[in-house]
Parts: structure tokens; sequence; C-alpha cells
């Protein structure tokens, strides 16, 4: 299914900060509401960890979400990550608080999945600050 059939946004995204220094990924996604409890949510997720860590190099990849989005919070969980402190955010004028989430290489590594490839990635390996051969 082409992502632009996901919902309006893109479904995940992978933003860094001095990553060639930092080796820290954050990561974002979205899916519309009436493609939850499919499992994209999860898979979208999934193949992101493996860009940041099999393919980039990171050690770590941090998340957050709203504490109220059972959801988002469930898949973080599910794959491993470990609470990193909550922030009060405002949302719409209201206070929200949003968890942080953090996982790390290590812990990572034993849920990796073979069944999940990379191509490409050496010619775009110097926007993240990076060289082909990392």
């Amino acid at each position: 299914m082409p992502c632009t059939e996901l919902g309006r946004r893109d479904p995940v995204s992978l933003r860094a900060k001095e990553f060639a220094i930092r080796r820290e990924i954050l990561s974002g996604s979205w899916l519309g509401i009436e493609h939850h409890g499919r499992g994209l949510g999860t898979e979208a997720r999934v193949a992101m960890l493996h860009l940041a860590f099999a393919g980039l190099a990171a050690e770590s990849a941090i998340s957050a979400s709203f504490t109220d989005n059972a959801a988002s919070v469930a898949i973080s969980r599910k794959l491993g990550y470990l609470p990193d402190g909550v922030e009060r955010d405002n949302r719409h004028g209201e206070l929200a608080l949003t968890q942080r989430f953090r996982l790390d290489r290590a812990d990572w590594q034993p849920t990796r999945r073979p069944d999940i490839g990379l191509t490409g990635l050496a010619a775009c390996a110097e926007l993240f600050g990076i060289s082909a051969e990392d």
C-alpha cells in the first residue's frame, strides 16, 4: 500500500541533530485512525529502527507520544523502548503530558528482523554526516 493511502502525512519520520557525533535519532509517526489496529504502525516503526541501527549505525532511538495516546505508547513498549522522562507540552492551548522513550542499539539487536533489507543508503549517507562505509 503506498504511503499516501495510509493517511495525510508521512507515516514515519526520522530526524537527527549532529548525528555524526551523537548517533541518536528521533522518530515520529502518524497513522490515520482508520488504519489503526492492523499492525501498520508497528511495521513502519520496525523498518525505521532497522534503517537507524543497521543502516546508519545509530546508538539510540528516541520516540515520544502524548500519554493519552495508548496505541503509540503500546508500540514503543512492544518494541523494547524504555521510559526516558516526561515533558509538559501545549496541545491546542491545553496542557498535555508527553512521555519520552529510548531504545538503545544493544536492546534492539536481539529483535533485529532478518527479513528487512536496505538499498540505496550509500547515496544519502552524507546527509547524515557519515560516510557510506560507516
